[in-house]
């Protein structure tokens, strides 16, 4: 196999001369095929360091499996030199370090590619988000650009002929991507996330409004808790003049039962006639209160009890049309005022009208009790979200004014010029910097990302972001 002689010939014929065999020295081998030993000889012609080298060739420790290359033997004076058996070591050493090294290279590139693969496929699925506004875009495809020229230089790579020092470059700038790329995505999401709870603030607040709106258009006055209150405390001494006049006393006092009813307003009346209903109507006997002044006839006393119960009637209908619901009870009014300007009053219908009135004004209110809560609740609402808002909007105010600060100082730093200033052209807010260049924008976290973008579209950055003085504008 390696070119040193043939595989030699058997001795078939006659006894061997064990002697004469041993005494041919290397050029003699034995092998044992069939179970039996066979005893061959090497052809002649060939050098004693070739026979030598022939010498137990299927040995697992023979030299063609360490020094396959032979290196150290000096083939033509066939004689090994120790100096160069140490080459020898050290090249293989070396042969096998660099066999390692290129591995690692190649296990280096393979990883680099599908970590940079990786990152690729995630910022292109962000950049499909409607939630991204133009300069957060420009920042993730800055990213995605850096991405695809790393990949097309790693693709280009050749494993023992690009430098090990440029693909170990190449590896630093991948960690360097990936460390950078983490912290805009995560900025992004941040910002995006902050602009989210924002606008569901304000959302909120359209809301609240709306519902303002609409309260406002079936009810144009909501009942509060200390309207109500007071509705409940004039209701008491109402109920109890009415009932001291009619029915606490002997005969009729009709003073009293005036008195009460003429206290009847468009806000108290729905509490007198139910607390009438609750605390009085028992012990009465009478359906309602509208029976009971029906039953005292005050004719003597230039007024009629028809005349009181119209009041009552009137004092509702203000009522609901305050509420939003006089429409719906057109129909019941109607009964009521035609039946009590008769000559001969049904009784049993203007009882049957009033109370279907007072049931359907009393609901009404009752919803009207709960916009006012809820108006409350969301005036109060409002208030914390706007100073949640003007919190926002002074934070947002600091975070700009600090971004200019520092776009300021590393502006320049960065040019080392401590005069300058910031171009009237460059917009700075608090999610990044913006410059429009000849109809494109271009945008960046700080003005080194900023600078870095026009410097690659091939711009100066200290022409177009810093203030030109008018000289030089001139």
């Amino acid at each position: 196999m390696f070119n040193t002689v043939p595989i030699g010939y058997p001795i078939t014929k006659g006894p061997v001369n064990l002697q004469a065999f041993w005494g041919l020295g290397n050029k003699a081998w034995t092998s044992n095929y069939g179970q039996s030993t066979q005893y061959n000889i090497y052809p002649d012609g060939y050098s004693p360091l070739t026979y030598a080298l022939a010498q137990g060739f299927g040995s697992p420790n023979h030299i063609s499996q360490w020094n396959p290359m032979l290196i150290g033997f000096n083939l033509g004076n066939n004689t090994t030199d120790p100096a160069l058996t140490a080459i020898g070591q050290a090249s293989a050493y070396n042969w096998g370090a660099s066999l390692m090294q290129q591995a690692t290279l190649q296990s280096a590139v393979t990883s680099s590619l599908r970590s940079l693969s990786g990152i690729e496929a995630q910022i292109s699925n962000i950049l499909k988000s409607d939630k991204l506004d133009d300069s957060q875009k420009a920042r993730l495809e800055a990213v995605l650009e850096e991405v695809k020229r790393l990949k097309e230089e790693f693709q280009q790579v050749k494993i023992g002929v690009t430098s090990a020092e440029h693909i170990l470059e190449l590896q630093e700038q991948v960690k360097d991507l990936i460390k950078s790329a983490s912290e805009t995505a995560k900025e992004i999401m941040d910002e995006i996330k902050e602009n989210e709870e924002s606008e569901a603030s304000e959302s909120s607040d359209d809301a609240d409004e709306t519902d303002d709106e609409t309260s406002s258009s079936s009810a144009a006055v909501s009942t509060t808790a200390a309207q109500r209150a007071k509705a409940e405390n004039e209701a008491v001494d109402i109920c109890k003049n009415i009932y001291d006049g009619a029915i606490g006393c002997v005969g009729t006092d009709y003073d009293k039962i005036r008195a009460g009813v003429d206290a009847i307003t468009k806000d108290n009346v729905t509490a007198v006639l139910n607390m009438w209903q609750e605390q009085y109507q028992p012990q009465s006997g009478d359906e309602n209160m509208i029976e009971t002044i029906f039953d005292e006839e005050m004719f003597w006393n230039n007024s009629t009890n028809t005349g009181l119960i119209t009041t009552i009637v009137q004092k509702l209908e203000e009522r609901a049309k305050e509420l939003g619901v006089r429409n719906s009870l057109a129909g019941q009014f109607a009964v009521a005022y035609d039946e009590l300007d008769d000559t001969f009053v049904n009784e049993g219908k203007v009882k049957a009208a009033v109370m279907t009135i007072l049931e359907k004004v009393t609901e009404a209110e009752g919803k009207s009790a709960k916009k006012a809560v809820k108006t409350e609740k969301t005036d109060n609402a409002k208030k914390e979200a706007e100073a949640k808002k003007a919190q926002a909007a002074k934070k947002d105010k600091e975070k700009i004014e600090q971004k200019k600060t520092q776009f300021l100082e590393d502006m320049r730093e960065i040019l080392g010029d401590d005069k300058a200033e910031i171009s009237d052209k460059v917009q700075i807010d608090k999610n990044g910097c913006k410059i429009r260049i000849e109809g494109k924008d271009y945008f960046g976290k700080d003005y080194a990302s900023l600078a870095k973008a026009i410097e690659k579209a091939g711009y100066s950055p200290a022409k177009y972001l810093k203030k030109q003085a008018l000289q030089a504008v001139a």
